[in-house]
């Protein structure tokens, strides 16, 4: 075959620029007038697995047919090249049957003049790896997703969670063996295990430091990570396994608990593993660093119960009038003896009627099914008090979220006499609290994602981007230029998230302080019409009037012009600002003409990640208006106007 490609089998001389195609890694077929091939490079025939030297004269119908069998949508493929559309949207197309999985870009185009004037050229291009790497993010995020949802779901036992972390984990990492040990006293103790591995220990195991990987890993204390585990450590093995398994793949990683060692993290699988895992490794690291917090809060809990102090003998003359506690004694058996003011107003009951009642009478269905309210009393005898965090019953049936602590009460001789039980009303307190907890430590977790991967991500994109500038010729120019300025883009967006994040999450800086807003608006409006040559911007007289706010007040109507000009289907956008003046806010509203918000979406505009309407932002900027405007203590709604477009309405607090 020469270098000038495929030629057809009518004997027709092969395109214009058929010797640079010939070689490109750009599939190209070329079809006449007709719709019939006459031309098509090496590269079409390795993408598409047909034969160049037979496809000269098929019909485009006929072409496509062949092709089809090694594509995921073959009939598509056939009606799309059949139609014959050119300058149409681009198709990506799956070849499934080959010597690799692979992805194309089909391109058409026409052809305007020469010897094929009236035809079309296919061109086929290899978006493989930008298809992988895609895929490879999905799945890293839906990780990233996971491991974050179990480390702060509090509701469930430590122990259920470190199962599902070792899995989650498990499988990122590619490994057939997790497990979670602690060290003590020269030995790791096996808590965990999730394996498929024959010789797999259950939990409860316990064995020499020494004669563990866990032991290298704990030396180091750092992460360690091999390939050739069973060479490199033949007298070791992973923690979890009885003895010589043939597990070559190893990566284990110390957990910490208030600054001291306390276990570690082990995974383990025969096969070594292909390609970088930096990415698997980092979320493992900050991973087994937030499992240390949790494990810390878990032993903290532990400690405090263990550490009260014994209550001391009836007081019932003292606590009567107390109405904020339950407070009331039981016998040596659980039943209630006395009853105080405050065990009336918070359980709904009257003394007549629950004295001579066993305390389970205030536990849920599910809790007396078990006996937890004797487990707790067998607590209190064994320790001398007992100290409890759960739901209970009301007399009307409702549930209230309490605080209860049994405390043993004994004579001189150390006889039990009964118990004395206080309990409090956390129901309130404890759902605002957890709110506020888990909005805390998701900032924080991702406020760490940020800092370690997608801000050093972007300078290393950047660095590399900038490099090329210069070497590159006038086609590929624009592209580069379009690289940079997203770049730089992400980059200022990465940099007002974590200004954000840090002051929610570390108080600094973000106490709410006089702010002229004239000055904002004006600035932000110069700075959208600058930035938008077809939008216009319109706006009555600005107050001079301070609010509340901080820095960040800019971000909120920068997003808020922005989007309203990016949301407008039509070739110009008109964007209307209103301001009203109240005696406790300052109300400020941001009008667009364009097509409004989708009910559908509408309920959740605000929600992180959502984009809403084709839009091309990337789904955090209506997040982060309402997440600042809220943390003045300020309000922001979305709804559409009767004569067609958006409004967003913020109200800002006055001073």
């Amino acid at each position: 075959m020469s270098g000038e490609g495929n030629a057809s089998a009518r004997g027709k001389e092969p395109p214009a620029g058929a010797a640079l195609l010939a070689a490109a890694d750009t599939g190209v077929v070329v079809l006449d007038a007709d719709g019939r091939v006459v031309w098509s490079n090496d590269a079409a025939t390795r993408y598409l697995g047909v034969d160049a030297t037979t496809v000269g004269g098929l019909t485009a119908e006929v072409f496509a047919e062949q092709v089809a069998p090694r594509l995921a949508d073959g009939e598509g493929f056939v009606d799309a090249v059949s139609e014959g559309g050119v300058d149409g949207p681009n198709r990506e197309l799956h070849v499934v049957d080959g010597a690799e999985d692979r992805w194309l870009e089909r391109r058409t185009h026409p052809i305007e003049d020469g010897e094929y004037a009236g035809g079309r050229v296919e061109c086929y291009v290899d978006v493989s790896d930008q298809k992988h790497a895609l895929d490879r993010l999905d799945r890293r995020e839906r990780t990233l997703r996971a491991v974050h949802d179990i480390l702060l779901d509090r509701s469930r036992d430590l122990d259920d969670r470190l199962d599902e972390l070792l899995d989650v984990a498990g499988r990122m990492l590619g490994a057939d063996h997790a497990a979670f040990a602690r060290f003590g006293d020269g030995r790791v103790l096996v808590e965990n295990v999730i394996s498929s591995v024959d010789a797999a220990v259950a939990p409860g195991h316990a064995i020499d430091t020494s004669e563990t990987i866990a032991g290298v890993v704990s030396g180091r204390d750092a992460l360690v990570h091999a390939d050739d585990a069973a060479e490199r450590w033949p007298d070791r093995h992973p923690v979890g396994v009885a003895g010589d398994a043939g597990l070559d793949y190893y990566v284990g990683v110390p957990v910490a608990v208030e600054g001291e060692q306390y276990g570690v993290l082990s995974f383990a699988d025969a096969a070594p593993k292909q390609g970088g895992l930096d990415w698997e490794l980092t979320l493992l690291d900050i991973t087994a660093n937030s499992l240390g917090h949790e494990l810390a809060n878990s032993i903290r809990e532990d400690r405090a119960e263990e550490q009260l102090q014994q209550a001391r003998r009836e007081f019932e003359s003292l606590v009567q009038d107390v109405e904020d506690y339950a407070i009331f004694r039981l016998d040596p058996d659980g039943h209630v003896e006395s009853w105080n003011r405050g065990a009336e107003e918070i359980k709904g009951y009257e003394e007549r009627d629950i004295v001579g009642e066993h305390v389970r009478t205030f536990h849920t269905e599910a809790d007396r099914e078990i006996g937890y309210a004797d487990e707790l009393l067998d607590r209190a005898r064994e320790r001398g008090r007992a100290v409890d965090t759960g739901w209970r019953v009301r007399a009307d049936g409702s549930r209230i979220w309490v605080n209860a602590v049994i405390t043993a009460l004994h004579d001189d001789d150390g006889e039990l006499q009964g118990f004395l039980k206080v309990t409090r009303d956390m129901t309130e307190r404890r759902a605002r609290e957890k709110q506020l907890e888990h909005e805390r430590e998701r900032l924080e977790f991702v406020n760490r994602i940020i800092r370690h991967n997608l801000l050093n991500g972007m300078n290393v994109v950047e660095a590399r981007a900038n490099i090329l500038e210069g070497h590159v010729d006038d086609d590929v120019a624009p592209h580069l230029a379009t690289i940079q300025e997203r770049v730089e883009d992400m980059t200022d967006l990465i940099e007002t998230m974590r200004t954000f994040m840090k002051a929610i999450v570390e108080g600094e800086e973000h106490e709410s302080q006089p702010v002229a807003l004239d000055d904002v608006l004006d600035d932000e409006l110069a700075k959208a019409d600058r930035a938008y040559d077809d939008a216009t911007f319109e706006h009555d007289e600005l107050p001079d009037v301070p609010v509340l706010a901080d820095d960040l007040l800019p971000e909120v109507f920068e997003n808020l012009l922005t989007n309203a000009v990016q949301h407008n289907e039509g070739p110009t956008a008109r964007v209307r600002v209103e301001t009203e003046v109240g005696d406790d806010e300052v109300v400020v509203r941001v009008l667009d003409d364009g097509p409004g918000i989708d009910e559908a979406v509408m309920a959740h505009v605000f929600e992180k990640g959502q984009k809403g309407f084709e839009s091309p932002g990337t789904g955090f900027g209506l997040y982060l208006v309402h997440e600042i405007v809220d943390s003045y203590g300020g309000r922001v709604e979305a709804t559409n106007r009767e004569r067609g477009g958006a409004a967003f309405t913020v109200g800002l607090p006055r001073p």
